[in-house]
């Protein structure tokens, strides 16, 4: 089962978080079990509303038959100088006072890893590697059966490996180099910048309670007064989008300052993880998770390229990034066990559901818009027919008037002169081979031969080379001809010139 796998130098075994974000992944040991007893995420406690009310519920809450918000009285917070307080002297926008700092790839604090000596490297990777090849437990068989044992609970990612009487066993996990449930998948890069402060929240609610207008200004309010309810700070609302779950929607926002635009998404991001806010986000909007969104920089992006993943091979990791189909968009990302492959496909099944619903939409006014098309045709239609109405109305008013004024008044010699042209060209027209009886039998020939007319091509003439040589010999004599004659006509007129100057 192992092969020929050499031991990963440095890869002590360390809890990794999920791919996604969900909480940290405790397996039982092999023999033996322990009892681990998990903190409620929403404990029951009495807590200030967001507006002021004495008793709150979530955002989101169905359980009470109130406002989506409780009361509409909102509180000052004055006690708080945290990033977004109010007061006068101070910017409305600057790091807080609390030791939480923004860190990490994407905005999370980083937790100090634990520093090792080469010597614990190497004894710990000798270790794994005497638990995998040659336990030394009862000295008969039943070694051999360990070995298997522990091979198969090395490749699974769980257990711990014994392998002598008085050394603690080997803890086996996920970021193991024997772990053989993992795979490499590319992720796409975010197209924000840290400047445009995009940050995600997730929500332990349903999409559908978030899909009116009505109900995203009552989100954007509730984010307004979080942030300090101050009139030159605002919250706006950049996308909304559903997760994979029943109750899982992911929100990204950002803040505006005046007079300093977006505020950068590690200080928004910093200012949500403070136990104030932090609390009144989980209180009130039933937040689960802040994430900031940014691209990584190059030399970020360089870095994690260059340092392979706990548990991977550094030829798989290069040859991952050797095969990246999109490397402008895609960066490749490890993938461990079968919970973050599920997630993932689920991620990748609500996005192509999220985008057949944008499709659906536009496909919904693209027809509502075509249908706003034919009926401006046909207004349109109406109105020209009006317009050629009203046109002729004028005209024959226009005929009646002239006529009234000019009842009495005789005929004058234009008006004479104009009646016989027009009775010279009425002859024309109507006389016999003319102009109207030429095109009657136009029209006549073009019915009878419109088949023979649409077949009709004009022929082409090809000529062969020594032809077309010929043609242009004889051109070329022509033009040497012709200007033979215009010099003897210029030197003859050059001549007559001269004779009528003497004479």
């Amino acid at each position: 089962m192992i092969g020929k796998a050499k031991p990963l130098l440095g890869g002590a075994p360390t809890t990794s978080a999920p791919l996604f974000g969900a909480g940290l992944t405790t397996s039982a040991p092999l023999f033996g079990s322990t009892t681990t007893t998990a903190s409620s995420l929403f404990p029951a406690k009495t807590t200030g509303s967001l507006f002021g009310a004495t008793t709150s519920a979530p955002l989101f809450g169905a359980s009470t038959s109130g406002t989506l918000f409780g009361s509409s009285t909102a509180p000052t917070f004055t006690s708080t100088g945290g990033l977004f307080g109010p007061k006068p002297a101070a910017s409305g926008f600057s790091f807080p006072s609390t030791s939480a700092k923004p860190g990490g790839l994407f905005g999370t604090a980083q937790a100090q890893p634990t520093v090792q000596t080469l010597q614990d490297v190497i004894q710990n990777s000798e270790f794994l590697v005497r638990s995998l090849t040659a336990p030394d437990l009862y000295g008969d068989e039943r070694d051999t059966v360990m070995v298997k044992l522990n091979q198969l609970l090395a490749a699974c990612g769980i257990g711990n490996g014994y392998f002598k009487a008085d050394q603690q066993p080997v803890a086996y996990n996920a970021n193991g180099p024997f772990y053989r449930f993992k795979a490499i998948g590319y992720n796409r890069k975010s197209e924000y910048r840290e400047s445009d402060g995009i940050v995600a929240l997730t929500l332990n609610v349903n999409y559908d309670q978030l899909s009116t207008n009505a109900q995203r200004q009552k989100l954007t309010d509730a984010l307004n007064v979080i942030v300090g309810n101050n009139t030159n700070v605002r919250t706006h609302l950049e996308s909304i989008r559903p997760l994979p779950g029943e109750n899982a929607t992911e929100v990204l926002i950002y803040v505006t300052e005046k007079g300093k635009g977006r505020i950068s998404c590690r200080e928004l991001c910093a200012y949500f993880k403070q136990p104030t806010q932090e609390g009144q986000l989980k209180n009130q909007l039933c937040v689960t998770d802040v994430v900031a969104r940014s691209s990584m920089d190059d030399a970020k992006l360089r870095v994690y390229l260059e340092t392979p993943p706990a548990g991977f091979d550094a030829q798989v990791w290069k040859q991952a990034i050797r095969e990246n189909p999109d490397p402008e968009r895609l960066i490749p990302y490890p993938i461990r066990g079968f919970e973050q492959l599920r997630k993932r496909q689920k991620l990748q099944s609500a996005e192509v559901r999220l985008v057949e619903k944008a499709i659906e939409g536009l496909k919904q006014r693209l027809v509502s818009v075509n249908s706003e098309v034919a009926g401006g045709s046909s207004r349109y239609s109406v109105c020209r027919q009006r317009q050629k109405e009203l046109s002729y109305r004028l005209l024959r008013c226009l005929t009646m008037q002239t006529l009234v004024q000019r009842y009495s008044v005789a005929v004058d010699v234009r008006e004479e002169k104009l009646e016989s042209r027009l009775e010279a060209l009425n002859a024309a027209l109507v006389a016999p081979n003319q102009i109207k009886n030429r095109i009657a039998n136009l029209l006549v020939f073009l019915r009878t031969n419109s088949e023979l007319l649409k077949t009709w091509r004009e022929p082409t003439i090809s000529l062969k080379d020594d032809e077309a040589a010929q043609i242009k010999k004889y051109l070329s004599r022509c033009q040497q001809a012709l200007e033979a004659i215009v010099s003897v006509v210029n030197s003859n007129l050059e001549d007559l010139k001269l004779m009528g100057a003497q004479f």
